[in-house]
Order: structure tokens, then sequence, then C-alpha cells
């Protein structure tokens, strides 16, 4: 695997003498020989063509297969070894060969995050394969430390970009020789391949067996005879049985959002690299980064893009001197973009001045206070090296478990008041330290998931909001009370609950919430109004913003209302509840009878008409006027028949219908009657032909209004017949 023009033989000897510098991994977890173990390939252009079926056909599980090296190398057989796999029930995963170059950590960072597009670009890791692996055989003149450094930057690009933790692969006496045993990679959560050839049992496995995980994958041999291959192979092993339990599962969808903003590595000092580090990001995955720096004041202000400055790394220029600098990362999905920028750098000194160390951690930054609505909690920054002078911070938002963090939008001070949007969710904050040698961003653990404020016993008819405790206000009746949450209602507005005495809706259920001097937007969050008691079978709730119109009261299926919802119930204990973002008058209705808020309109009545006028003269002498109409809401309609002078026209009861049938027997200059719900309204008014002039235009007035006092009104012409 990896090999390059004239190394392998190098990498044989190095591999060869691994027995002498590592004692072998037999913890308990390490498999056995008789461990089931689904065997693999891995293979680059060296190879040459291989015949994948006879390979499947032998038992083989899994490959990997060289897709890129360094910057600009593309192995010319990856895309013709992935497409051979596909449809053989074989798991196909890519690497990388690394090639580590620079000689300050920012030119490192660069390196590695160029290595890591490269790669990301032409491998394009897909769902179902295994994940991205990254393989160091050749240091590139760096040490331990920054050897260190330039791999995680390797795996945070591909991490970022992808959402996928990549596979070290390495051999136990360059991981200890070349990264000083490092246990940081195990603790990130990056799988091992181990390099290692030998016919025992088990690879010697570093990193104290790779912090208490295992191996992953063993290349046990670099000359395997595998049934396709022309000649002898690298021969692999995985720890278990199905390649399927490590694979890439599937990339989520969305827009990108900052969980972690950008961040610049290096001395900001003229004509010495500095790197940008896109920061990680939530949301849709895979993403692609592009760059562009900005050229602010000393204090990190009034920044304009610099020209041409649109790579992942940026050396400043004798122009930059006495500036900061800000990098602006903007991430791409298939969904949409996202922006975030770094905190400024501290201002670019001259070339040949001595730059400070860029800020590191000593202790994390951590989160003090409750984590309860309403309540303060502050981001204490810890203790840092490199002398910051400067702290920034996010806010973010997180899950119950601390994951799939999203900033929080505004909250960039050192402290943060919990909303009730955060009930359930844990927070953290992103504090990013910035001195003379550049930025670096620590993140405090979670806090406990924020909690509710307690809810205080009730108070009657009124009360005034008070910061940081929630409110409890009860009619003086008992019939309902409000709650709320601190900040949902604005500090110093008080809260008024009263009875009220409606016209169509069931006496005693008239509620009427009220905060003078709140502004059009209204709470923030919403209240909480609670009935003392259940609701009677067959009634609707209805509300009314503006004292006069009810309209029916949305279901929830539970106590959260969605953004861009301004009221909707749900019941808890048998009881009726009532989210809202506004004030409102609330009455139950009794259902299907008039007023019932749920046969209502937005519209009002909105009469429409349907099908044209006809009439008809029929053998007793009436005439018939024919047509057909519809109203939005429950009406009570009033029809009258208008001569040319005016006069009303005389309906007959029987063989009318205005919606309803008229009572027969009966004659009206008026006919009445009463829609219940929005429909259809079939137009049937008989008329005494004796009292209609021959070819004489009348009209047909028909007026609707409806519970609320709403009206509309729709004419229809004929000439008698």
């Amino acid at each position: 695997m990896g090999v390059t023009i004239a190394a392998r033989g190098g990498r044989i000897a190095l591999l060869a003498a691994v027995g002498a510098a590592l004692v072998a991994a037999t913890a308990p977890g390490h498999a056995s020989a008789a461990t089931a173990r689904a065997k693999g390939v891995d293979v680059s252009h060296w190879n040459g063509e291989i015949d994948w079926i006879r390979v499947a056909g032998d038992g083989y599980r899994f490959v990997f297969g060289k897709a890129t090296e360094g910057v600009t190398l593309v192995d010319p057989t990856y895309s013709i070894n992935r497409a051979g796999t596909e449809g053989l029930g074989m798991r196909f995963g890519a690497y990388h060969f690394a090639r580590p170059s620079g000689t300050t950590d920012a030119e490192a960072t660069a390196s590695a995050i160029q290595q890591a597009d490269h790669f990301v670009d032409v491998a394009e890791p897909h769902p179902g394969e295994l994940p991205p692996v990254l393989d160091l055989e050749v240091k590139g003149g760096l040490g331990p430390a920054r050897l260190e450094l330039w791999a995680r930057a390797w795996l945070d690009e591909v991490y970022a970009r992808t959402g996928v933790r990549g596979v070290i692969y390495a051999s136990p006496n360059f991981w200890k020789t070349a990264l000083g045993d490092s246990p940081d990679f195990a603790a990130a959560g990056h799988r091992l391949w181990v390099a290692h050839w030998t016919k025992n049992p088990a690879p010697l496995v570093p990193a104290a067996n790779w912090g208490g995980l295992g191996w992953t994958f063993w290349q046990w041999t670099n000359c395997s005879t595998v049934p396709g291959f022309a000649h002898c192979s690298d021969g692999d092993r995985m720890n278990g049985p199905d390649p399927a339990t490590v694979a890439i599962g599937p990339y989520p969808k969305g827009v990108p959002a900052a969980s972690a903003p950008p961040s610049v590595v290096g001395a900001p000092q003229a004509g010495r690299v500095l790197a940008a580090v896109p920061g990680t990001w939530s949301g849709g995955k895979p993403v692609r980064f592009t760059y562009q720096w900005q050229r602010c004041d000393a204090a990190g202000g009034s920044c304009q893009p610099v020209s041409g400055a649109i790579a992942e790394k940026y050396t400043p220029s004798a122009a930059d001197v006495g500036h900061s600098l800000v990098v602006v990362v903007t991430a791409t999905s298939a969904q949409g973009s996202a922006s975030a920028s770094s905190a400024p750098t501290a201002a670019v000194a001259a070339a040949g001045a001595k730059p400070g160390a860029r800020p590191a951690a000593l202790t994390p930054p951590q989160v003090t206070g409750l984590a309860q609505v309403g309540q303060v909690l502050t981001a204490q920054v810890g203790t840092w090296s490199g002398s910051p002078s400067s702290f920034t911070y996010q806010w973010r938002r997180c899950d119950a478990a601390g994951g799939a963090c999203v900033a929080i939008a505004g909250a960039t001070g050192s402290t943060y008041v919990p909303t009730p949007d955060d009930i359930g969710s844990t927070l953290s904050a992103v504090v990013t330290a910035t001195g003379s040698g550049g930025s670096t961003a620590a993140t405090t653990a979670p806090t406990a998931a924020v909690v509710a404020a307690p809810v205080p016993a009730a108070v009657q008819g009124s009360e005034t909001a008070q910061p940081g405790v929630a409110g409890n206000v009860q009619t003086v009746d008992g019939r309902a009370s409000v709650t709320w949450q601190p900040g949902a209602v604005p500090d110093g507005l008080t809260v008024v609950l009263a009875p009220f005495t409606g016209t169509l809706s069931i006496a005693g259920t008239e509620v009427a919430l009220g905060v003078e001097g709140l502004g059009a937007s209204g709470f923030p969050w919403p209240v909480d109004i609670a009935y003392a008691a259940p609701p009677p079978a067959g009634t609707v709730l209805g509300y009314s913003t503006d004292g006069t119109i009810y309209a029916a009261v949305p279901a929830l299926p539970g106590p959260s209302l969605p953004a861009g919802k301004i009221i909707g119930s749900y019941t808890a204990g048998g009881l009726l509840h009532v989210l809202t973002r506004r004030p409102v008058r609330l009455a139950l209705f009794q259902k299907g009878q008039w007023g019932d808020p749920s046969r209502s309109s937005v519209r009002g009545p909105s009469l429409v008409r349907h099908s044209p006028v006809r009439v008809l003269r029929r053998a007793d002498g009436s005439v018939l006027v024919l047509s057909s109409l519809s109203s939005a809401s429950q009406v009570r309609l009033a029809a009258s028949v208008l001569a040319g002078g005016g006069a009303r026209i005389a309906i007959l009861g029987k063989g009318s219908r205005l919606g309803p049938w008229l009572k027969p027997g009966t004659a009206a200059k008026t006919a009445r009657t009463e829609l219940d719900k929005a429909g259809g309204i079939p137009v049937r008014l008989r008329l005494n032909g004796r009292s209609l002039r021959h070819g004489a235009r009348y009209r047909v007035q028909v007026a609707a209004v409806d519970p609320w006092g709403r009206t509309d009104a729709v004419v229809l012409s004929f000439r008698a017949p």
C-alpha cells in the first residue's frame, strides 16, 4: 500500500524491524486466531490490471484503493478499481498517501488541508463505502509534534467536509518513532489500520493498544497470492466478519451551519504563511469550502476583501502590516451555502519582527451557572499560553447528548441566558483566543440539559413579569390560568387574565388574556393558557385577536408551538391548554351550531356565483328563478326579488329554496335561511307569474352575514318570461 517510486524497499526494511521495537498487543479485546476476520486487499497502479470477479469469488470482502498522493497525484487505476468491485459483494474504500511538509505550524496545516481537499475531491467517498484512510509512511522532515499536527489537520478537514472520521494506516514502529506513540487519535475516534507483516495470530498495536480499542484493519503481509492478480499483493484482514459494520452511513441533508467558527493558524507577520482552518459544520454533507481573506483595522473592524486571497492559506504582505486579518469560509452542500468568519488575528507585524506564539488552551474553558431558563450562564475562558489579548465567544445549542451543535444567532458574549427554545437541549460555548501568534478555538463541555424554570403558585387577576422568573396568573373565578417561562413576557409588563361574557359562546368558558404595552410582534416565546376543567363534549375552542371575530384554535400534537404559528392547543391530563404568541380571547362553542368557529372563514362569507341564472315559466303560471352560489363560511342568508322601481316581488315558500328549502304555504318579500356550514347554496325561487311583467328586467339580491357580523352580497338579474 502507498508504494511510490523507489519507496517500497525502504518500507519493507522498516516494517521488518518492528518486532524489536514494540511488544505485541495481546490485551483482552484483541481478536484471537479463531475470531472470524473478513479478508481484503489494498491496491494501487503497481498491481496492474485485476480480475475482480475472481477476487470476489475467492471470498475477499473488502478493498482499499489508492486515490491520491500529495497535492496533485491521482492514481490512474483508482476509478477502474472502484468500478470493478461494484456489485461483487466487496466494500471499497479509498486511501491517500501522505506527503507531509511545512517548516511552521501554519505551513503544515495548509499542506494537510490542501492534500485532504485533493483527496476528497478525487475519492468522493460514498455512503456504504469504507471510511477514508490517511496512509502515513513518510515524515517529510517533520518532527513528532508537527507531524501529529499535520495528521490531525488532514483528518479534521476530511471530517469537516464529509462528517466521517478517517482511518489511520501506519506501522507500529513508524507510529512510535515518527509520532511519539501519540494516543490522541484513538481518543478522537479514528480507527487504526495497522501495517505489521507477520504470521503471528495478532499484530503489534501502538499507542497502548490504540487506546484500548485495538486494530480495525491489519495489513498482515506484503505478498499474498490472490486470484485475479498477476503478482502477489498486500493482504489485509478486518477485526470482525463484516466490513459493513464500519461503512460510511447516509450523508445528512440540509444547508450547512457553522457549529464551531473558522480559525487562523500562524503568526500574523509579513512574509509568513497563515492557514485557515474551516471550523466544524452541521447540516448537509459532503461540503466544499471556499475562502476569502479580509483586511481589517487593528481592532478587527472595517474589514474588506483582499483581492485574489481565496485559498486556504495566505501570506501577508507589507500592505497588511498593522492590520488584523479575518478569513470568511463558505461551506456549500447540495442544498445550499452558508458562511462563517474567523476571529480577527492580531495586527500583522512587519517582516523580521519576532512573532509571538499562537495561543493554546492549558486548561479548557468551561460553562458555569444553572442550566435553567432565565438563569445566567458564563463561559469561563480557562488558562492559555501564548498571551492572548482578546477572547470571542459563540454559544451553541446541542442535542441532549451534547452532539449536533448549532450556533445560536447573536449569542456571542461571555454570558448567555437560556430561553424556552433551549429546554431539553444542552449548551456549549466555543471560546476563541487571539494573541500576537494567531487565534485558537477551544470548546467547553456541554451543560446539563436545560430545564424549565419552576412555575410559582398562581396569582389571581394579574402579575408583572420579573427577570429570570416564571409567571402564573389565574382568573378570579379559577376557570383558567396562564403560565410563562422567563423571557416569554418582556420584563416589567403586566399580564392580565380575566373572564368575560360572550354572545355566541358557552357561558363560563370565556377567557381574555391582555398585556398592555406588548409590541405588535407579540410574545417572544409562547405562553400557556390552561382551563381548570375538561371541555364539555361536542364543543369547539375558538380564539379572537380583535374581540369580535373568532376562528378555531388548531390542534397540536404536543406542548410545542411550531415557528411561524400564532396559536395552537393540546391536551394534558384531560385538560385543554392553549399556546399563544399573542394576547387573545378564548371561548368554547357548540359544535355545528351558529357561531361554531370551525365553520367560519378568515375571508368572511365570500359569496360566489357558480352557474348562470335560468328562468322557467311553469304550467301552473308560476316562474322559477334558478342559480347556484357558494359561501366560504357559515352564514345567514336573505334574498329579495326587486322590480325596476324597487318594488319587492313575493317569494312563494312552496318549491323555493335558498340553500335549505323554504317553509311551504308562506309567501314573503324576503326569504331567509341559515347555512350551518360552508359550501354550495342552491338557489330556487318560485314567484307568482301574474306579479311579473313579460319582458321586464328584475334583480335577485342575496345577502349573507356570518356569526361575527361580516357581510357579502350578490345580485342575479333576469327577464320575466
